[in-house]
C-alpha cells in the first residue's frame, strides 16, 4: 500500500468511528427519554427487555469501532514504518502519539462506559420526583 493509501485508510477509519459514537449519543438521548416519559414506571421485565436490547445495540457499535480502531493500528503502524514519511504523516502520527491523542482515546473509550452505565443507573436506580411546588 502507498502512503497515501495508508493515511486514507486511518482517517476513513477515524470518520468511521466518529460517526458510528454519534449514533450512539443519538440512542443513548432516545433511551433516557424513553426512560423520562414511560419506562421508569413500567415493571422490571419491560425495563430488563429495553435494556438488553439498549445493551446489544450498544455493543454492535462498540464492536464496529473496535474493529475501525484496530485497522486505524494497524494503518499507523505501517505508516511510522515508512523509509521517508512525508510531512502529513510524520504530523498525524505525532499528534496521535502526543498526550492529545491518548487523552482522545482514553476519553473516547471510557465515554462509551459512562453512557451504558448512566442509562442503567436511570433505568434501574433513578426516581422521577413528582411535580416542584415554587
Amino acid at each position: 500500500m502507498s502512503e497515501l493509501d495508508l493515511l486514507n485508510l486511518a482517517r476513513s477509519a477515524t470518520q468511521d468511528e466518529v460517526s458510528w459514537f454519534a449514533q450512539l449519543i443519538t440512542i443513548n438521548f432516545a433511551m433516557v427519554v424513553a426512560i423520562y416519559y414511560f419506562l421508569h414506571e413500567a415493571k422490571l421485565a419491560l425495563k430488563l427487555f429495553g435494556f438488553v436490547a439498549y445493551m446489544i445495540g450498544s455493543m454492535i457499535y462498540l464492536g464496529e469501532m473496535l474493529i475501525a480502531s484496530n485497522i486505524k493500528f494497524a494503518a499507523f503502524t505501517m505508516l511510522k514504518a515508512l523509509p521517508s514519511p512525508s510531512p502529513v504523516t510524520r504530523q498525524l502520527v505525532g499528534v496521535t502519539e502526543s498526550w492529545l491523542g491518548i487523552t482522545t482515546a482514553v476519553v473516547f473509550n471510557g465515554a462509551f462506559w459512562v453512557l451504558w452505565l448512566g442509562v442503567f443507573y436511570l433505568l434501574f436506580f433513578w426516581r422521577r420526583r413528582g411535580p416542584q411546588s415554587p
